[in-house]
């Protein structure tokens, strides 16, 4: 797992944030605009939308469970019915999204004001983690997930926390026998991944954090190499 120390009272008031912010992107659509194409390759934003008060609820339902000492599945019925239930919800009226994702994610917030210290160490079937893992996932859920709304809202945007958190989560995705060394002109920040031979990437923080994420960028990034290299697949969630 992601070893960051960002702690739960200073996590939380920024997923909170970020919850807000997908929610005023969402006030700036209409139902036209609602069912246009978003960043995300056959989704349009109607799939963003509920596939966010989806993931809502399934991270209620992680919290709620540890407190229980019990592990749930993210999804009753697994990826298949998640996959379902983003399908239909994508169709509703625009009211209805922006509804339902309002009362998920000020569930999940309200889930989490329950817990003590103790508590968001307990275990989750969420990535085998523990209730901190999964508000760190939900961070980087609604994060990203603004950006693939294609609106006003892009990696530039993300804040130097973000960015590093996204950078080291992604850190699994540098490609196999490759000694991938980021260096971020804005910043300061290095950092070394994997073994192999050497290729350097380097640009902005969140350009970085943004190729990692497969996502679009604002500028540029240089390499070493004739191309940027391939980058691996997401990390998976070993509880599927």
């Amino acid at each position: 797992m992601v070893n960051s120390v960002i702690g739960p009272d200073e996590l939380v008031p920024r997923v909170s944030q970020a919850h807000a912010r997908v929610l005023e992107l969402a006030d700036q659509l209409d139902g036209r605009q609602k069912d246009a194409a978003s960043a995300l390759p056959g989704w349009s934003r109607g799939h963003v939308l509920q596939h966010l008060a989806d993931n809502a609820r399934a991270f209620e339902r992680q919290a709620l469970a540890a407190l229980r000492g019990e592990l749930k599945d993210m999804y009753d019925g697994g990826q298949g019915e998640r996959d379902r239930s983003i399908e239909r919800g994508a169709a509703r009226p625009l009211a209805e999204l922006r509804e339902d994702l309002i009362l998920a994610q000020r569930a999940l917030e309200d889930s989490w004001s329950r817990l003590t210290a103790a508590d968001w160490r307990r275990p989750v079937r969420f990535r085998h983690a523990t209730v901190l893992d999964t508000a760190l996932a939900r961070w980087r859920e609604t994060e990203i997930h603004a950006v693939d709304l294609a609106l006003d809202h892009r990696p530039r945007d993300w804040s130097l926390a973000f960015a590093l958190h996204a950078l080291d989560f992604l850190s699994d995705r540098a490609p196999a026998g490759v000694r991938l060394v980021l260096r971020a002109v804005d910043d300061g920040f290095t950092r070394t991944l994997g073994s192999g031979t050497a290729v350097e990437v380097t640009g902005a923080v969140r350009d970085l954090a943004a190729w990692m994420a497969g996502r679009s960028l604002d500028g540029h990034l240089s390499t070493t190499a004739p191309q940027l290299p391939q980058l691996g697949p997401w990390p998976p969630d070993p509880a599927d």
